[in-house]
């Protein structure tokens, strides 16, 4: 390098300390620290456009048998794809869009508009005139104001409807189907657990079939309200994934399911008496091998059918009881006909999407009737499921009004210190009012093993 270039590279690295001055400066004040930003971006992005024209010019005079991509990635600052990438794009640039390459350059475009134009304008028809193209790209430029990079792209795409509009209609017809038959092909689902408590899922599918899975979640989706009662109030895509668990439970209940074994699809779990009464020892295990909290194996045996095994010493199955002490369809319709769907104040989950819950539970010797038991989404079954080692002030619990038979929650005191009794907003306004005899705090039931256990 001679003298003009090593003062130039000098030069470029005086404007670094320029920007960490002006960063000190401004230093608690958001909007100068934003606009320091926004400068650092239009300079970046100039930049950007010079860099995509010098590798250009490099690849136009390299050596025969030396390629670009190649010594880029060789510098270990950039990935083998992006230096491959970024040569393509400044060839493009250079032979097919000089108005953006232009535009990218006076600081018209950031450099994520001009790659956007360019991946749309590339789907116009190459037999498209010189004078034709440049058109286009005026055209789309001129939008740089009012369009992020996305819509810069789509708009791109469209400009085939204003320079061959009489084939505009069969490029885009071909174009779908096209995309349509890839996406079919991509189609995949992975579901694999992370083994910290998550499983984890992660696939794509056609985008008329996602859109209509997105529709159902949307529909299934949690209001913020549902749990402003308990103290949370999630993100979008945590409501979206309750929704998901609300669609699996309305899929596993609607008898639709192929059976699996003679039986509908199940989950199995194994754990021991004492963990699933006290929350002792090392919790349950699924089938798979996974283990879960003692706390959701008690959600997980309130709406379901529970076989109770007797294990020997090295694990062999001695004796296997009848299944029993799930809820039956006929008390499941009298909750549902009761409770209206999750019967959490403020919750708006369907019957469909809800559990029918044990609130003095089965193995603590409570029956399986409809005055033990309480519809309850998924995400409030967890919340409500007691835990006989915590303190029952610090736990959500649920009493029946013997004479309405509706379900009241009493709050925790780290809630509610007056720990009242709340009911649904549905049952209230009704004209439903507290009853007496159940204002202040509630006793919790006794939390002792069930007789059926040890038969």
């Amino acid at each position: 390098m001679d003298e003009t270039t090593d003062g130039g590279l000098g030069q470029l690295a005086a404007v670094l300390d320029v920007v960490v001055a002006m960063a000190s400066a401004t230093s608690g004040d958001a909007s100068g620290l934003l606009a320091v930003v926004a400068g650092v971006d239009g300079l970046c992005d100039r930049l950007a456009a010079v860099r995509m024209g010098l590798l250009h010019d490099a690849e136009m005079v390299r050596e025969p048998g030396l390629s670009v991509a190649e010594r880029l990635h060789a510098t270990n600052r950039v990935s083998r794809a992006s230096s491959r990438s970024d040569v393509r794009l400044a060839k493009d640039l250079a032979d097919r869009f000089p108005v953006v390459a232009r535009a990218w350059r006076d600081g018209t475009l950031s450099g994520q508009q001009a790659r956007g134009i360019v991946a749309g304008l590339k789907h116009l028809p190459l037999a498209l005139s010189p004078s034709q193209l440049e058109t286009c790209q005026s055209e789309v430029v001129a939008f740089a104001d009012r369009l992020d990079p996305d819509e810069l792209r789509v708009l791109a795409q469209r400009m085939a409807e204003v320079v061959d509009p009489d084939h505009a209609e069969a490029l885009e017809a071909d174009r779908v189907e096209r995309d349509a038959r890839i996406a079919f092909q991509r189609r995949s689902m992975v579901v694999y657990p992370d083994h910290h408590g998550s499983m984890l899922i992660r696939g794509q599918v056609p985008i008329a079939d996602g859109q209509l899975f997105l529709a159902q979640l949307e529909a299934l989706m949690p209001s913020a309200a549902s749990y402003q009662l308990a103290g949370e109030v999630p993100e979008r895509s945590a409501r979206r994934a309750d929704a998901f668990v609300r669609w699996c439970g309305i899929t596993a209940s609607s008898g639709q399911l192929p059976a699996v074994g003679g039986d509908r699809p199940q989950v199995l779990l194994s754990l021991t008496l004492e963990t699933l009464m006290k929350g002792l020892g090392a919790g349950a295990l699924l089938a798979s091998g996974e283990p879960i909290s003692a706390g959701e194996a008690r959600r997980l045996c309130c709406d379901a059918q529970v076989i109770p095994a007797v294990l020997g010493g090295p694990s062999e199955v001695l004796d296997v009881g009848r299944s029993h002490r799930f809820f039956t369809k006929a008390i499941r319709a009298a909750l549902v006909l009761r409770d209206l769907g999750c019967a959490f104040p403020g919750c708006d989950a369907p019957p469909a999407a809800c559990d029918a819950h044990h609130h003095t539970p089965w193995w603590a010797g409570g029956t399986t009737c409809v005055a033990n038991g309480v519809l309850l989404c998924a995400y409030h079954h967890r919340l409500v499921e007691p835990d006989p080692d915590r303190s029952a002030e610090v736990q959500w619990q649920i009493l029946l009004d013997p004479e309405t038979g509706l379900p009241w929650f009493t709050p925790p005191r780290q809630i509610d210190p007056a720990r009242v009794p709340r009911l649904h907003h549905r049952f209230l306004l009704r004209g439903t009012s507290p009853p007496t005899h159940l204002e202040g705090r509630a006793t919790p039931p006794s939390l002792q093993p069930s007789p059926h256990w040890h038969s």
